[in-house]
C-alpha cells in the first residue's frame, strides 16, 4: 500500500470530517465535481481552455477584492485624514487620546480575529464578508455623529471588530481559486490597493478642505462619503462575490470542473467547513505558527504608526494642512511601486524571502535618513518616509505562504487567526510608540520602527529555511519508502494517481500529505 493511502486512511478520528454536516452551499453539487476532477488527468484538457477559466477567474474575484481591500484601508485611516480637518478641536481630544483612539480600532481587530476564524470556517464566505463589509460602513457614518472621545472610542471598537474579517476571508479566497504560482502574484495585487487608497485618501482630504464650508463639519462630510461608498460596494460583494470553483456560476459546467482540477496541484485540498481539532492541535505544535505572528507583528508595529500619524509626520517636515493631505499621496504611490517591484523579483527568483528582505532593507534605509537628514532638508526627509513604505511589500509574501504552505482547513484558519493576532497588536503598540513628549520629531518611534523591519526580515528568513529543511526531510523519507513526488504525481499506475488525486482535494494537513512541498 502507497504512503497516499495510508495517510487516507488514518482520517478517522471522531472528530474529522463528517460529511453530513456542511454550511456550504449546493453540498451535493460540489462534491460531485470534486470527484469529477479527481478523476481528470489532465490531458484532455487544452491550454486554451486552461487560460479561458483563469482569464474568467480574474475578471470576478480581482476587481471585488481590489475595491474591498481599497475600501478597507481607506476606511481604518479615515481617523488620519479627520485629523487634518479638525476632529482633534471639534471632539475636545487631550493627552494621548488621539494615540488611544488609533490603537482601539486594533482592539476590535485582536478581539474579533478568532471570531472570524470560527465563522469563516462555518459559514458562506462571500455572504459572511459581504455582511462585515455593510457593518462596518455603518458604523464608519456613526463617527460623523461622535461628539466625544467616549462616541470615537466605541466607533473605532466596532470599525475594528467587521474590518478583521476581510484579510483572512481574502487569503482563503485566493487559495481556493488559485494555483501556488498564481497566488502570490494575485495576492500582491489586491494588496497593492492599500497604496492605491492613500493616494485616493490624500486627494480626497485635500478635496473636501478646498471646497466652500458646508452645513457640517468637513470630517464629518468625510466618513458619510466613504460609508455611502462602502455600503453600496457591500451590496455588490453580496450579489456577485463567488463562494468556490465548484459553484461559480460564471462559468459552464465544464470550466467549474477545471477550475476544480486546476487547483489540485496546490495538495491543500477544498474547504471543509467541520471542525477538526486535531489540526489545530497540529497547528500550535507547528514552529512556523509563531514565525508568522512574529514577524507580521514587528512589520506591522510600524504600520500601527505611520497609518494615525501619517500626517502628523509630514506636517512635523515643516509643510501646511493642504499641502501635507496631498504630499500623503506620496507613500501610497512608493507603496504601489514597492509591491510590483516585490512581485517581479518573486517571480524571478522564485522566492518569498529575498524580495521581502530586499524591500524591507529599502524601508529601513528611509527610516535612518527620516533619522538623520537635518530638519531643514525637508524635501529629503520626505523622501526618507516614501521609502519606508516599502515595507508592506512583505505582507503579500506572509499572506501568500500561508494560503500555499500550510494544508487542512482548520489548520489553515489557526494561521489565520495567529497572522491577524500579530496584525493586531503590532498596530496596537504601533500607535502608542508615537508619544506627546517626544513630539515634533518622535525619534524614540523611528528608531523602533527600523528595529521592528529588521526583526521581521529575520522571521521571513526563518520561515524559509524551515520549508527547505522540512523539503529535504520529506524527500529523503520518500527515497527511503521508494515513494517519489513524481512516481505519485505521474506514474506508479492508475490505482496510485487516483490515490494521489484523493489526497490533492481531501482536507489532510500538509504533514499528513507525503507529496506536499513547501514553497520557500
Amino acid at each position: 500500500m502507497s504512503n497516499v493511502k495510508k495517510v487516507a486512511s488514518s482520517d478517522n478520528s471522531s472528530d474529522r470530517k463528517d460529511p453530513s454536516v456542511s454550511a456550504e452551499p449546493y453540498v451535493e453539487e460540489i462534491s460531485k465535481i470534486q470527484q469529477a476532477a479527481g478523476e481528470l488527468d489532465g490531458s484532455d484538457i487544452t491550454e486554451l481552455e486552461f487560460k479561458t477559466v483563469l482569464r474568467k477567474l480574474d475578471y470576478v474575484l480581482m476587481p471585488l477584492m481590489c475595491v474591498v481591500v481599497l475600501l478597507q484601508f481607506l476606511d481604518k485611516t479615515s481617523l488620519n485624514y479627520a485629523n487634518l480637518l479638525g476632529i482633534q478641536k471639534d471632539t475636545h481630544l487631550k493627552g494621548q487620546e488621539y494615540s488611544w483612539l488609533g490603537s482601539m480600532f486594533y482592539f476590535g481587530y485582536l478581539a474579533a480575529s478568532p471570531v472570524h476564524g470560527w465563522c469563516l470556517q462555518k459559514f458562506d464566505l462571500p455572504k459572511y464578508t459581504a455582511f462585515t463589509i455593510l457593518t462596518w460602513g455603518t458604523i464608519l457614518g456613526l463617527h460623523a455623529a461622535c461628539q466625544n472621545f467616549g462616541g470615537l472610542v466605541a466607533c473605532r471598537f466596532l470599525l475594528g471588530w467587521f474590518e478583521a474579517g476581510i484579510t483572512p476571508a481574502f487569503i482563503l479566497l485566493t487559495g481556493r481559486f488559485y494555483k501556488r504560482s498564481e497566488q502570490v502574484t494575485r495576492t500582491s495585487i489586491w494588496f497593492s490597493m492599500n497604496g492605491y487608497a492613500q493616494i485616493l485618501g490624500g486627494g480626497i482630504s485635500y478635496g473636501v478642505q478646498i471646497k466652500k464650508p458646508g452645513p457640517i463639519a468637513v470630517w464629518r462630510e468625510l466618513y458619510l462619503i466613504l460609508a455611502g461608498i462602502t455600503i453600496a460596494f457591500g451590496i455588490v460583494c453580496f450579489i456577485f462575490m463567488p463562494s468556490s470553483p465548484a459553484t461559480i456560476r460564471y462559468l459552464d459546467e465544464r470550466q467549474r470542473l477545471i477550475a476544480v482540477f486546476r487547483i489540485k496541484e496546490n495538495k491543500s485540498g477544498i474547504h471543509d467547513t467541520t471542525y477538526k481539532r486535531y489540526q489545530v492541535v497540529e497547528a500550535f505544535k507547528d514552529v512556523r505558527i509563531y514565525l508568522f505572528f512574529l514577524g507580521v507583528c514587528t512589520a506591522n508595529i510600524a504600520n500601527g504608526g505611520v497609518t494615525n500619524f501619517g500626517s502628523v509626520i509630514i506636517k512635523q517636515f515643516g509643510y501646511d494642512t493642504k499641502q501635507s493631505a496631498l504630499l500623503g499621496m506620496v507613500p501610497g504611490l512608493s507603496e504601489c511601486v514597492a509591491i510590483y517591484v516585490g512581485a517581479y523579483v518573486a517571480y524571478k527568483t522564485n522566492s518569498r524571502a529575498i524580495p521581502g528582505v530586499l524591500c524591507f532593507m529599502v524601508a529601513i534605509a528611509g527610516g535612518v535618513m527620516m533619522i538623520a537628514i537635518p530638519p531643514a532638508q525637508k524635501v529629503a526627509r520626505m523622501a526618507g518616509y516614501a521609502l519606508v513604505f516599502w515595507y508592506p511589500c512583505a505582507s503579500p509574501f506572509y499572506y501568500s505562504w500561508l494560503s500555499s504552505s500550510v494544508s487542512g482547513t482548520s489548520k489553515r484558519i489557526a494561521f489565520n487567526v495567529f497572522l491577524q493576532l500579530g496584525y493586531s497588536v503590532g498596530n496596537l503598540l504601533g500607535a502608542q510608540t508615537y508619544r506627546v513628549k517626544d513630539a515634533p520629531d518622535y525619534i524614540p518611534a523611528k528608531i523602533t520602527l527600523i528595529a521592528m523591519f529588521a526583526a521581521s526580515s529575520l522571521c521571513l528568513i526563518a520561515i524559509s529555511a524551515v520549508h527547505y529543511y522540512w523539503n529535504r526531510k520529506k524527500t529523503s523519507a520518500a527515497a527511503e519508502s521508494g515513494l517519489s513526488t513524481k512516481s505519485v504525481e505521474l506514474g506508479g499506475g492508475e490505482s496510485e494517481n487516483q490515490e494521489a488525486s484523493a489526497e490533492d482535494l481531501s482536507d489532510l494537513t500538509d504533514k499528513e500529505r507525503p507529496t506536499f512541498r513547501y514553497p520557500y
